[in-house]
């Protein structure tokens, strides 16, 4: 199996464990700053896809923000805005990379994983909110590699729309 196949199969499975999540938590906006366990398992594990492959993006081995924020094929997609379909919640997540001021380029998504991976005290910032926002992240940096190594027919996500990934079948 080569690694790009792996990324989009880690990304149907945090997907599908996501989806899943809504017979526990009801997909409402007024719940998006739930958080448990398992929220933070999800989180966690999308955040660690998200940097696997802006590593692989930037050519880079560091697990470094820093240098993610000004990789030109990550920032394009600051502008993009999908819409979480179990709740009609638009957003978009990497909205702050597109700010001119590099100082500026702060996901704070990524900021409260780093936080609670570090302090498991800090477990309510592995918020459903975020676990969306890394998600997605994730699977458009995912749809972004993937698609430049692997042709097959483009899917769409069950949870986000206007996000497109390889079909694995």
């Amino acid at each position: 199996m080569n690694k790009y196949y792996n990324m989009l199969r880690m990304y149907n499975m945090l997907e599908s464990d996501t989806n899943d999540l809504g017979s526990t938590i009801h997909f409402d906006k007024r719940n998006l700053a739930t958080f448990g366990i398992r929220v933070y398992n999800l989180f966690f594990m999308s955040c660690n896809l998200f940097e696997l492959v802006a590593k692989e993006i930037a050519g880079s081995d560091k697990s470094d923000m820093k240098t993610w924020k000004e990789v030109p094929v990550i920032r394009r997609y600051s502008d993009h805005e999908l819409t979480f379909l179990p709740m009609g919640y638009k957003f978009k997540p990497m909205e702050a990379l597109g700010d001119v001021d590099v100082n500026k380029r702060k996901l704070t998504w990524w900021d409260d994983y780093n936080s609670v991976k570090h302090d498991l005290t800090q477990i309510q910032k592995a918020s459903l909110r975020n676990l969306i926002y890394a998600l997605c992240s994730a699977g458009l940096l995912v749809s972004h590699v993937v698609d430049m190594e692997i042709r097959a027919i483009q899917k769409p996500s069950v949870l986000f729309d206007g996000l497109y990934l390889p079909s694995l079948r």
